[in-house]
């Protein structure tokens, strides 16, 4: 098996330079990275992981620690962290649970992001008296940790506002878990926007961010004898399962109830009508949460964490 000694010698370098040239490091000229890289290929050199990170302390590994493997919007963020992770040799590790706990607890990893409710605030804070954490699920002080997250209240407030211009007086809320943070923000900014024109009376049901508990309230509500004229779902899916229960039921949207989402997710654009929503750039913000953690792991003088973009994108599900 060849050693980095190996290498040195075919490159015609020191150790040490071929070392800097493996590791990517700034110090080595351009042909002379590609020389040692070269005989590094040609060599079939292979690093010895669990020696480096004895030396450096270092894994190559950043966790992503999500709440569940289901939903479609972690598919774009987990996509666009990759890549980014990729360019600078990094490895990405998804895990959710127990397992995310033990990672942090026992270092290995580099750095995290969490979205990832079920996390205790206490193993993030102690993982991050050493090393980078970006939270996108909460905002935590202390050292090393950064937060991220969707301004979930400021975008449903302003999408609300519009609805209210529209005329409707019976009003709806299908939530998401009651103690998740992204909900209760959302519910604050619906709440807010009815409050300023005099609305008062808010109907709310209670989901789990499933498109199955989105159906079966869409059953529930296609019994009432007065329903909603609008409701707003805290996101996509549970609107999508709403949708086809009150269809099923011959109540009609947006004709009889019209109804939006939240996240922008695909499957929104192929019922038909097609959804309206406010769509957040998943893909952006993980690109962008990727390269702050690229930056803190580098010791970048000044890195900018930030929030993730939203739009509203009205389509054919309000009236």
């Amino acid at each position: 098996m060849a050693t980095i000694k190996d290498v040195a010698k075919k490159a015609n370098v020191s150790i040490s330079t071929a070392s800097y040239a493996l590791n990517n490091k700034p110090n080595v000229a351009k042909e002379t990275k590609e020389r040692v890289l070269k005989a590094a290929r040609e060599l079939g050199y292979r690093p010895n992981i669990i020696a480096r990170r004895l030396k450096t302390n270092k894994t190559g590994n950043v966790g992503v620690f999500i709440y569940g493997f289901g939903g479609p919007i972690f598919s774009d963020l987990l996509e666009a962290i990759h890549i980014e992770l990729l360019k600078e040799d990094l490895n990405l590790i998804v895990s959710t649970g127990k397992s995310s706990t033990k990672m942090l607890q026992e270092k290995l990893i580099d750095a995290a992001i969490i979205f990832d409710a079920f996390m205790e605030d206490d193993d993030i804070i102690r993982f991050a008296k050493e090393r980078p954490v970006i939270t996108l699920d909460r905002k935590l002080v202390g050292k090393n940790s950064y937060s991220s997250r969707v301004k979930n209240e400021e975008l449903v407030y302003g999408f609300i506002k519009e609805i209210t211009k529209k005329g409707f007086k019976k009003y709806a809320y299908l939530s998401g878990p009651k103690d998740n943070l992204d909900n209760i923000d959302r519910y604050r900014g619906y709440q807010k926007a009815l409050l300023e024109v005099g609305i008062e009376n808010i109907s709310k049901f209670e989901g789990d961010y499933t498109v199955e508990k989105g159906y079966l309230i869409g059953e529930e509500i296609a019994k009432l004898k007065e329903k909603p004229e609008f409701i707003f779902c805290a996101n996509d899916e549970m609107a999508v399962g709403l949708i086809r229960a009150l269809k099923n039921n011959k109540i009609y949207v947006p004709h009889d109830i019209s109804v939006a989402g939240f996240d922008g997710i695909e499957l929104g654009l192929y019922i038909n009508p097609q959804l309206s929503t406010i769509k957040i750039d998943y893909k952006g913000w993980g690109k962008k949460i990727a390269k702050n953690i690229i930056d803190l792991l580098k010791k970048t003088t000044k890195v900018t964490i930030t929030n993730p973009e939203g739009y509203f994108n009205y389509k054919g599900t309000i009236k």
